[in-house]
């Protein structure tokens, strides 16, 4: 579904932070990226986006090559992209987050898809349709923004660090939702995570990620806790 060849890329030219990443995603599989802070994790999600400068290689989704192409067409094409810290309008209702989210849809097509979303997500369950999305815990805000992007219905997901930020208890609960969502929705998921515990529990396979390079696909939690983590700080 998705495939990286050789990506080389940074924000600035003589300063590369991503050095040929290779890397694939099948049909609904979740494919975990752990790593130190900058190891180009973050970078990553962004070069799969085209929100980088200057970048080299190839990306390929779903056969097709997309390179070059806006972040608004990457979008449409079934791509999605949950930005660290779960971002939302604040002043924004819930509601009108979600029918921003859905500008694309005709009215009767977002109620529809609306619908179908919210009976994943404790926040819709609880009368807070009307409430501005800064009065949100982070828990919730984090929900909001996570529906935002499910409402697309996308084909693959990024999920950049949808942790940060959480309380276990709601670390918890959002992987809860992830788990239903992957499952009923039928989507692809490329995990960016620091938390390694709940990366192997959700993924498919880890790749552990550090200076900008692959050090390693199909890495287990053992591994990546004794032999990575402590001994390459």
């Amino acid at each position: 579904m998705l495939k990286l060849e050789n990506i080389t890329g940074g924000y600035t030219k003589n300063n590369p932070i991503l050095k040929g990443i290779n890397l694939t995603v099948e049909e609904n599989e979740v494919v975990a990226i752990v790593g130190q802070n900058g190891a180009g994790k973050s970078t990553m999600a962004k070069a799969i986006m085209n929100m980088l400068p200057f970048m080299t290689g190839n990306i390929y989704f779903n056969g097709e090559l997309i390179n070059g192409k806006s972040t608004h067409e990457i979008v449409n094409k079934g791509l999605n992209f949950f930005m660290q810290g779960g971002r939302v309008f604040p002043h924004l209702t819930v509601e009108e987050n979600l029918n921003f989210a859905g500008l694309v849809f005709s009215k009767k097509e977002l109620q529809k898809r609306k619908e179908e979303i919210k009976q994943y997500f404790d926040l819709f369950k609880n009368g807070r349709l009307n409430l501005e999305a800064s009065y949100l815990s982070g828990g919730e805000q984090h929900q909001l923004a996570l529906a935002m992007v499910m409402i697309r219905k996308p084909n693959l997901l990024i999920l950049d660090e949808p942790s940060a930020g959480l309380s276990p208890g709601n670390v918890k609960r959002l992987y809860e939702i992830l788990k239903k969502l992957k499952k009923n929705c039928n989507i692809g998921i490329l995990l960016i995570e620091q938390n390694v515990k709940f990366a192997s529990i959700f993924s498919n396979r880890i790749t552990l990620l550090r200076q900008g390079e692959v050090v390693k696909t199909n890495i287990s939690l053992e591994e990546i806790e004794n032999k990575y983590f402590e001994n390459n700080n």
